[in-house]
């Protein structure tokens, strides 16, 4: 995550609280923060004024992933009630914020019950973007998918909804055979690649029918997955007129898919 050099001086006066958007830091409160994303500073005589610390820290850690960590960190909901903020009234807190990260492509939007930098530039995810895959990724990506749905964008849900599925699969491949693999855009053979190495073969003497049935029916998610999003979805001319409905069944599936996709991986590498 990288920011203009404007937006750092925002951030500085804020993290540490100097304009009243969130929580007052001490000195010491601002080393610990910082240093907990590898930060190697002390609080001691000779210790910077505590908006130019901190504009530091952030200028230190833009262009990495630890930015968009520090963010969310900052606006934890349990520090601002803890600091007497009021639980009904936190996205008034994050809009500030938000003014200043919407012209840096990147907002705050709540994700559970925390708030998480998502990218407003284009398709949420590339393949490229899947490093450190886990379940809260892989909820992040859905909710995306599900805002443009709510926005009546339902080819940008599907087409994001494949992309997401993609990126899964390329990146359980890619760590499997430890290189860069070349992909052909195919679904279906991204997941034949993916059962092989996830060991989902479709065994009788070991599975009882009930779960044959239901991973067979992966097999119909992916194939569908991959003809929907060609034909209604915005990579391609719209075919016929899409519906929330398929949208929204497209999502949901999307996200079974991929949630047992990892888990069947954390099962493998057990």
């Amino acid at each position: 995550m990288k920011v203009t050099e404007r937006t750092i001086k925002f951030l500085g006066k804020t993290l540490c609280g100097d304009n009243g958007i969130l929580p007052y830091k001490t000195g010491p409160q601002l080393v610990d923060f910082f240093v907990g994303f590898g930060a190697d500073d002390k609080y001691e005589e000779g210790f910077p004024s505590r908006w130019r610390y901190t504009e530091e820290k952030v200028r230190q850690f833009n262009g990495s992933k630890k930015l968009k960590s520090i963010i969310e960190n900052s606006v934890d909901p349990r520090d601002l009630i803890e600091a007497g903020a009021d639980p009904n009234s936190l996205d008034d807190i994050i809009k500030p914020i938000n003014d200043f990260l919407h012209y840096e492509g990147f907002e705050l939007k709540k994700v559970g019950d925390f708030y998480k930098v998502h990218n407003t530039k284009g398709i949420i995810v590339e393949p490229e973007t899947v490093k450190g895959l886990n379940h809260e990724f892989i909820q992040e990506q859905i909710t995306k998918c599900h805002s443009k749905i709510d926005q009546g964008d339902f080819n940008g849900a599907i087409t994001n909804a494949r992309s997401l599925a993609e990126a899964v699969m390329i990146e359980i491949i890619e760590k499997h055979q430890g290189k860069e693999i070349k992909n052909d855009g195919k679904l279906d053979n991204l997941y034949k690649q993916v059962k092989k190495i996830l060991n989902l073969t479709i065994d009788p003497k070991i599975l009882p029918p009930s779960v044959i049935q239901i991973l067979s029916g992966l097999d119909s998610i992916t194939g569908g997955l991959s003809g929907l999003s060609n034909n209604s979805g915005d990579r391609h001319a719209n075919k016929f007129k899409t519906r929330k409905h398929h949208a929204r069944l497209a999502v949901n599936s999307t996200m079974t898919l991929v949630d047992f996709l990892l888990d069947s991986k954390e099962y493998q590498k057990k």
